[in-house]
């Protein structure tokens, strides 16, 4: 192995140090935090289902999510998990950068990514969810897509077939990119239209694919009323401001590796000139992959008004540093690779140094939950007025969550499943086990109880009672939070 090592170039020596140096810093810069955050909780809580779908998304991210920590039983092994999958795409965005650049100007496509703060502040402090996997796989089909359309054979068109499979097992948004690459082969490779092979990828993807299809049709496609909820318009306003704030919030999460690139021309004195693009195919490439995504999205925004989270956007920047390069050129040499390293690992450290001082010093429940003491008050607070085991507990998922996870007592968490039957929930059990519900406001808290008992006359008296906890950040300082509890006891 060491032989090996030292038989490399020293670039890709450089390259292979900063990619362990990635997976270990975001990997480790979550253990700051207390408890998991809530994508990693609902992930291992959906995955313990081993079902086939979910209330959001397809099943692939709960699956991971569940299996990883169901084995080794730390928070440390999601944020791997996490920053495994940004490793392997940056593997394949690289192994894609070579299509179109010389070796050196691959690496460091790579390498500048350390700029885009999605790659790095966000996954470290989101933790492991879809949007991650996308930020991993986007990459990989992209990269056999590219050879299919260039190269052909069998072996590409298999594995473009089941990566593209498996995305889809991860999040609809993989349409968008798929869309994006139909559009290009009509344009420039009609005659692969022609191509049993062709066929054969749709006929993988589509196998992969299958077991959740059989699942939304028989749950008659609820995930997309989650959708539809999320993208349905409060105020003729939100469709001026949501798509407003994506635009600002997804430029700003390139513009690390914006500045860093233009910032070495300036001090390398590079002419900085777009290039003159002969090759159309590419050009036409790099358009549609790395921006219709973007304006599809932004176009739903704009017509719909509803909410539109920044982080839809983000995986979509996988090519940041090839376009660069290649749109436009300039010259490296050695101490030019060197400079362009010096400032990445610059805006990593300061990255690095941001969410950390973020995580250190918030009061937030979202990161700093004080799970055992609260799971203690409010196991003797049932117990105190029941007599009988907690097994239900319902209300704010934040609050609820991190006490199913982060306890052996195996409770049964009332998650807001969208008109999803709950596959936890048991009526008649449920109705005779009674629950325990706590929540931000005593109307949130209302809500929720009327929810769960559907059956409750309109003038059954509910009274949240006050409950008080503390937390405290890194530096101990404390911070203490008001919260509201309902007990519904059991039925005798």
């Amino acid at each position: 192995m060491v032989k090996f090592f030292k038989e490399l170039s020293y670039e890709r020596k450089w390259f292979i140090a900063c990619l362990v140096i990635h997976l270990f810093v975001w990997s480790c810069i979550g253990l700051i935090r207390t408890v998991l955050p809530t994508d990693s909780l609902e992930g291992i809580y959906w995955g313990s289902l081993h079902d086939f779908g979910t209330p959001k998304h397809p099943p692939l991210a709960g699956w991971l999510t569940y299996i990883t920590y169901t084995i080794f039983k730390t928070d440390f092994s999601i944020y791997l998990l996490s920053q495994a999958f940004i490793v392997l795409g940056a593997v394949y965005i690289y192994k894609l950068s070579r299509c179109f650049l010389d070796e050196t100007k691959s690496y460091l496509s790579v390498i500048l990514l350390e700029g885009c703060w999605c790659y790095t502040y966000v996954t470290g402090y989101y933790g492991f969810n879809p949007d991650v996997i996308l930020l991993g796989m986007l990459p990989v089909i992209t990269y056999y897509f590219y050879k299919c359309m260039h190269k052909g054979g069998w072996l590409n068109w298999t594995l473009l077939g089941i990566m593209v499979g498996i995305c889809f097992l991860n999040k609809y948004q993989t349409a968008l990119t798929i869309f994006a690459m139909f559009v290009w082969a009509l344009c420039f490779k009609r005659e692969v239209f022609k191509n049993l092979k062709f066929y054969w990828s749709i006929l993988l993807a589509f196998v992969i694919f299958l077991p959740h299809l059989l699942w939304l049709i028989k749950y008659d496609f609820f995930p997309f009323m989650y959708f539809d909820g999320e993208l349905s318009s409060t105020s003729w306003l939100n469709h001026i401001t949501e798509p407003l704030m994506f635009i600002i919030m997804q430029f700003s999460a390139i513009i690390g590796t914006v500045v860093l690139y233009f910032f070495f021309m300036l001090i390398s004195k590079q002419q900085i000139k777009l290039r003159e693009f002969d090759n159309k195919q590419d050009l036409w490439f790099f358009l549609l992959l790395g921006f219709a995504p973007l304006v599809i999205h932004l176009v739903m925004g704009i017509l719909e008004g509803g909410t539109m989270r920044p982080r839809w956007g983000f995986e979509f920047w996988y090519m940041t540093g090839i376009m660069l390069f290649y749109f436009f050129p300039c010259k490296i040499e050695r101490k030019d690779f060197n400079l362009f390293l010096y400032m990445a690992l610059f805006a990593m450290t300061v990255t690095f140094i941001a969410l950390g001082t973020l995580l250190a010093v918030e009061k937030n429940y979202r990161s700093r939950y004080p799970v055992p003491e609260v799971y203690s008050d409010v196991k003797a607070i049932w117990e105190e007025q029941t007599g009988t085991p907690m097994k239900y507990i319902g209300g704010y998922i934040e609050w609820t969550l991190p006490l199913v996870i982060y306890n052996e007592d195996k409770l049964v968490c009332l998650l807001d499943t969208f008109g999803y039957p709950s596959p936890w929930v048991n009526e008649d059990d449920f109705k005779k086990s009674g629950a325990f519900f706590i929540d931000r406001t005593p109307e949130e808290l209302d809500t929720h109880v009327r929810k769960a008992y559907d059956n409750l006359p309109e003038d059954f008296k509910i009274n949240p009672v006050e409950y008080k906890f503390t937390l405290t950040n890194a530096f101990k300082q404390p911070r203490e939070y008001t919260v509201y509890y309902h007990i519904v006891p059991p039925e005798k």
